[in-house]
């Protein structure tokens, strides 16, 4: 892969050790433990499992509330996951190629899995000026991309079906405003920026003003309904009945997810979550799905290990004290 590092010449003791601990540990699983082993365990993942790092998953916060689990796809080839959204039984995910921690964007590529199997079922390519897609929404066939001062729409059928982006419209956005991630619900679609520090919020914007021409970008002032948001957010999604959930992470740290009120933006609950947690969607059956980053080339060096795509059973999850 061109520009990027030959990883085969260098000794990979990292792997060699974590190999190890590994069997010392097993070797040392008490009867209640040993139900833990079957939560790290890689064969069981389905996909194209990551070469550069051989070792097993980490435990994570949340394991019970877990259901299928799949590697990230394009993870060999250095691709970094951000955008999730489900539609109908498929997921998307949109990803860009670096494996330097100071290159925060690259190629990118939005790939469709098969829900029910983890099964890569077509990709596409996103315009250049998308190195950094952070989130993905859709409505109906249209697809939403966002990346920082920038939305795209495409025709997510043609695009699949050509392997190229079908473009609908693009729009410039407000940076305020992000776009870090989006979300849809009803005839709005939700803007989110991501914040270390100080006031963030969520702008629900009518999707026939997104669609509207001109050339001044969407700001602020083009928001039906804002909402008062979680610092350090990732991504969003509404659930079945309306409730809008969260995603929070920040580099090589503990994960989060916040039940917000979808009226007021209170935060309803909040639980704890795999590290490096990035976007959310809904699927039909009211299962959530999340993607995480920890363990891409790119922030291989981390102490969680997840590169993976995954469901969470909201009715299962233990909320934080």
């Amino acid at each position: 892969m061109a520009g990027l590092p030959d990883r085969k010449s260098l000794p990979d003791r990292r792997s060699v050790v974590s190999g190890a601990a590994a069997g010392l540990l097993c070797a040392r699983l008490s009867p209640a433990q040993d139900r833990l082993a079957p939560a790290q365990d890689r064969s069981a993942i389905a996909g194209e499992p990551p070469r550069y790092d051989q070792r097993p998953l980490s435990l994570v916060p949340n394991a019970q509330a877990i259901g299928r689990r799949y590697w990230v796809p394009g993870l060999n080839e250095g691709y970094v996951p951000q955008g999730l959204t489900v539609t109908r039984a498929e997921i998307l995910v949109a990803a860009y190629r670096s494996v330097d921690p100071r290159q925060d964007n690259g190629l990118s590529r939005v790939f469709r899995l098969a829900q029910g199997d983890g099964r890569l079922a077509g990709s596409f390519d996103l315009p250049e000026a998308y190195g950094h897609p952070g989130g993905l929404a859709a409505r109906g066939t249209t697809l939403f991309v966002a990346n920082s001062g920038r939305l795209l729409a495409l025709d997510l059928t043609a695009s699949l079906r050509s392997g190229s982006p079908a473009i609908i419209a693009e729009r410039r956005v407000d940076k305020a405003m992000g776009p870090s991630f989006l979300a849809c619900d009803g005839d709005a679609l939700w803007f989110g920026p991501f914040r270390r520090q100080g006031e963030a919020t969520l702008y629900a914007v009518p999707l026939a003003r997104v669609f509207e021409g001109g050339t001044d970008p969407l700001g602020p002032t083009d928001a039906g309904r804002r909402l008062p948001l979680p610092l350090l957010a990732q991504g969003a999604t509404f659930d079945r009945s309306g409730g809008l959930w969260i995603s929070e992470s920040a580099g090589n740290r503990p994960g989060a997810l916040h039940r917000l009120d979808p009226r007021s933006g209170a935060v309803l609950a909040s639980y704890a979550a795999p590290g490096g947690i990035e976007d959310l969607g809904c699927a039909s059956d009211g299962r959530l799905w999340a993607v995480s980053e920890a363990g891409s080339q790119r922030w291989s060096r981390w102490e969680t290990f997840y590169p993976l795509v995954f469901e969470i059973d909201p009715g299962r999850l233990i909320a934080r004290s």
